[in-house]
């Protein structure tokens, strides 16, 4: 039987997963739309597919967020390359961790010429997860 310490901090895990996961699909969706709606033509679907985010504790994936883009004809690829990327540079520490990606090596390429990539989905992504984690922290 777990004690009620493990059993308060599996809960705000929780919380705070949930929390996380809803600030990070928000994010990562807006910069999904943006890259669709671009005269950037994704015409493999690799650089859409290799866009998403983890959500890590203590070294351990607890969500990702990787899927497939709706246009393109080798969308498989990307998908890879995005989720390599991302447990690529993930922390082998303890505590939270968040990695949002573009996995195609030609990403930034892409993002210099003025196209939504990745940047976007980052930016302000700090605050607006320290003001969801002190909603979780007055509901408990």
């Amino acid at each position: 039987m777990k004690s009620l310490k493990k059993q308060v901090e599996d809960e705000m895990n929780k919380k705070v997963l949930a929390a996380m996961v809803e600030v990070c699909h928000e994010a990562i969706e807006s910069v999904r739309r943006k890259m669709l709606d671009k005269a950037y033509e994704d015409h493999t679907g690799n650089l859409n597919s290799s866009t998403g985010f983890i959500i890590y504790l203590n070294g351990k994936v607890l969500h990702k967020d990787f899927r497939l883009s709706n246009v393109g004809t080798d969308k498989q690829t990307g998908l890879d390359a995005g989720m390599e990327t991302a447990l690529g540079v993930m922390r082998e520490t303890q505590g939270w961790g968040i990695v949002m990606a573009s996995g195609m090596e030609y990403a930034s390429w892409v993002e210099s010429r003025g196209f939504t990539v990745i940047r976007g989905a980052a930016a302000g992504l700090e605050s607006v997860l320290a003001s969801a984690i002190n909603r979780i922290r007055t509901i408990t």
